[in-house]
């Protein structure tokens, strides 16, 4: 039994006639008389009650016509089902993150591509930052939101798109003798008790702070490590110690805490996307322009 056969055999049983059933098929009568017979044949059963005068389905017809037009209608789902999903409306598309980056972007970019893809599976995984590239290149996700530090390396193998430039600032408990200040530079802080992240979530960054206290002429006093950027926020708040954070966080606990522009060095930390080189599935596509959309001048870095 062909799929070309029962087309014949439901244009047939709707029109009633084998010359116009050919003509809508633009075949020759012969060559659906006969493929008609084939499938009786196989089938052993008659489904055309046929007279010079008329054609009629044979109950056996009837039957077969419900099923087939039933098989016709999920065949064409599933094509509809197959070229939506090809252009990105369905599907799934995993992100990892790390906690911070949930003060940037992308719950607002989240929300939009939920608008517009509703039938598109979303799954979020909260990530220490080094594991983003290993599960973007295990491909366990889709997409990363990261920092971008400019590594020729990781860019054989993922494109990023950085849309956003973040500040680093000072945060301080409210009754810290230096809260008053209008901005503060990093030696000021030499004698300063700090809250920091666990190396372990994010080694890179944890070294850029300890190098640059270096060379502004002290090694910070670590008191507190903490796992989570919303922890490191929360101890500053309860008084533990101060510590350097993005600009983005800066509206967490400001009425227990001043947050100070860090003018010397002037840090700038580069927010951005990436995926996998050849991963570029239509829903990474449509996400990732969701977020340009957002993004204040997006360098995609090819």
């Amino acid at each position: 039994m062909e799929l070309q056969q029962l087309k014949y055999f439901a244009e047939v049983a709707n029109q009633l006639h084998f010359g116009r059933a050919a003509e809508h098929m633009h075949a020759s009568q012969q060559t659906v008389s006969h493929q008609i017979g084939l499938l009786e044949g196989e089938l052993g059963v008659q489904l055309f009650k046929r007279t010079t005068r008329k054609v009629e389905l044979t109950l056996a017809g009837e039957a077969l016509l419900v099923e087939v037009l039933l098989v016709f209608k999920h065949l064409q789902r599933g094509v509809d089902e197959a070229i939506r999903a090809e252009n990105g409306k369905r599907g799934k598309l995993t992100i990892g993150y790390f906690g911070i980056m949930l003060y940037s972007v992308l719950p607002s970019a989240v929300r939009l591509y939920r608008e517009r893809y509703p039938e598109v599976e979303i799954v979020m995984l909260e990530l220490a930052a080094h594991q983003l590239e290993q599960k973007l290149l295990q491909g366990e996700i889709d997409i990363g939101f990261s920092v971008y530090l400019d590594d020729k390396h990781s860019e054989l193998s993922m494109k990023w798109l950085t849309y956003s430039t973040e500040s680093i600032v000072v945060a301080l408990p409210k009754e810290h003798h230096l809260s008053g200040n209008k901005e503060i530079c990093l030696s000021d802080l030499a004698n300063e008790s700090f809250v920091v992240l666990n190396r372990n979530y994010s080694p890179i960054l944890f070294d850029y702070f300890v190098l640059s206290c270096r060379q502004a002429g002290f090694s910070p006093n670590i008191v507190q490590e903490a796992a989570s950027d919303q922890a490191v926020i929360g101890l500053v708040a309860a008084g533990v110690g101060t510590a350097l954070v993005l600009g983005c966080m800066s509206k967490l606990f400001d009425n227990d805490i001043t947050y100070l522009p860090l003018v010397k060095p002037l840090f700038e930390i580069k927010l951005a996307i990436c995926w996998l080189r050849g991963n570029e599935t239509a829903q990474v596509e449509k996400f990732a322009e969701i977020v340009k959309s957002f993004a204040v001048q997006p360098d995609l870095k090819n």
